[in-house]
C-alpha cells in the first residue's frame, strides 16, 4: 500500500497501472487482488493511510502549542504545509474526490480532520478566544477553506498560508 500511495502521489491514479504497483511493492498480482478488489480498492486504502498520516502531522504540529489558539494556528500552518507538497496535494486533494466521488472523499476527509478541529475550535470558545457558538459549523467552513487553501497554486503557498492565519485571526474576539 506503500508502494500504491506514492506512485498515485508521483504520477496519478489513472497513469498509474495496477502492474506497476505490483513491480514497485514487490508482490504478485494475484497477492495484490486478494487484499484489494480493483484498483479504485487499492487507491482507497493508500488514501486512508495518507490521511491518517497527515492528520498525524498536524496533531503533532498542533501539540507543540500552549493553548488552543496557537494549537490552531500551527494545525492549520502544518495542514497547509503538506498539502504544499505535491503527492500529498495530487493523492489527498486532486484524485481523492475524482477516483471516490464527493460523498466519499468527504467523509473520510471529515473523519480524519473535522472532530480534531472542532475540539481545538470548543477549546478556543470555552477560554473566551472565540465568540461562543456551534463549533460544528465553524469547523466544516474551516476545514472547507483549508482544503481550497490546499487546492491552490504552489507558487501562492506563502499568500495561502498568510491569508489563512489572517482568516483564523478575525474568528479572535477583539478585546
Amino acid at each position: 500500500m506503500v508502494a500504491a500511495g506514492e506512485l498515485f502521489g508521483e504520477s496519478g491514479f489513472h497513469q498509474v497501472p495496477a502492474q506497476a504497483v505490483v513491480r514497485q511493492a514487490g508482490v504478485t498480482s494475484g497477492a495484490l487482488y486478494h487484499h484489494f478488489r480493483d484498483k479504485r480498492d487499492l487507491f482507497r486504502a493508500a488514501f486512508e493511510a495518507a490521511e491518517v498520516r497527515l492528520a498525524d502531522r498536524v496533531a503533532a504540529a498542533a501539540g507543540a502549542g500552549d493553548g488552543p489558539w496557537e494549537r490552531l494556528q500551527l494545525g492549520v500552518a502544518e495542514y497547509l504545509a503538506v498539502c504544499a507538497e505535491a503527492p500529498a496535494r495530487r493523492l489527498l486533494l486532486v484524485d481523492g474526490p475524482s477516483v471516490l466521488g464527493w460523498e466519499e472523499w468527504r467523509r473520510i476527509d471529515a473523519a480524519h480532520h473535522l472532530r480534531p478541529l472542532r475540539a481545538v475550535l470548543a477549546g478556543a470558545m470555552r477560554v473566551g478566544i472565540i465568540e461562543r457558538r456551534s463549533p460544528e459549523p465553524l469547523a466544516r467552513l474551516l476545514l472547507g477553506a483549508l482544503t481550497e487553501a490546499g487546492l491552490g497554486d504552489p507558487e501562492d503557498r506563502d499568500a495561502l498560508r498568510h491569508s489563512a492565519l489572517w482568516l483564523l485571526d478575525q474568528l479572535k474576539r477583539k478585546t
